[in-house]
């Protein structure tokens, strides 16, 4: 699909403008680790705002005022986390930190869905009872409890991606150093993403159950 002349030139303004808040931006981390940092932190904004302004907005301004917004945002966070490498003696004591966080939340997450799980039977049960006996208002509050439990998986899902994009940034500022502690929080973030990717289809299942909730 080709992009006309008008949306290039939009483009263009947005473009402009994010790079002239990045040069702005850039000035705080003069070392190599903190300009590392904030490219990649620019890069992964960029393509999950990306991402995000094409799903809401579903065109192609949409996309790329997400992109340009993301790529702000990524900045900044990029910044964040070289600072916060800059705080510790050694690159191997805050991939240690980084570490201990992340085996923390890797738990934490499992927690979550196993709770989430569950819930998500007991309602399903109930769901299914108050459909065969006619009872709209066990359904009305049935859905009350979906929703509220649908929103909190949404919450999760996001400050959980947000813990795995900062490992990520964590892995790709330490390069070759350390590298069995490098292995160890690749592997540690797997497991988080892997218990988001749960979250995901559990949320997608109470968003199902919802709709179930109607007569």
């Amino acid at each position: 699909m080709s992009i006309s002349l008008q949306s290039c030139t939009r483009y263009g303004k947005h473009l402009s403008l994010s790079l002239a808040i990045t040069l702005g931006v850039t000035h705080c981390a003069p070392t190599s680790d903190g300009q590392l940092a904030q490219g990649q932190g620019a890069a992964m904004g960029a393509a999950g705002g990306a991402l995000l302004g094409n799903l809401v907005g579903g065109n192609t301004r949409s996309t790329l005022i997400g992109a340009g917004i993301g790529s702000l945002a990524g900045l900044a966070y990029g910044t964040h986390i070289a600072n916060k490498k800059a705080s510790y003696a050694s690159t191997e004591a805050w991939l240690d930190d980084c570490i201990v966080q992340a085996n923390k939340r890797r738990r934490e997450a499992v927690a979550y869905n196993s709770r989430l799980g569950n819930q998500l039977a007991r309602l399903q049960k109930e769901v299914r009872v108050a459909r065969a006996a006619g009872d709209r208002n066990k359904l009305a509050a049935l859905k009350s409890e979906i929703v509220a439990e649908r929103s909190g998986a949404e919450k999760q899902i996001s400050a959980y991606s947000k813990e795995t994009a900062s490992n990520r940034s964590a892995i790709s500022q330490a390069g070759g150093e350390a590298g069995s502690r490098v292995r160890t929080l690749r592997a540690s973030n797997s497991g988080i993403e892997s218990q988001v990717s749960t979250m995901s289809n559990y949320r997608k299942s109470y968003a199902s159950l919802e709709n179930q909730t109607i007569l």
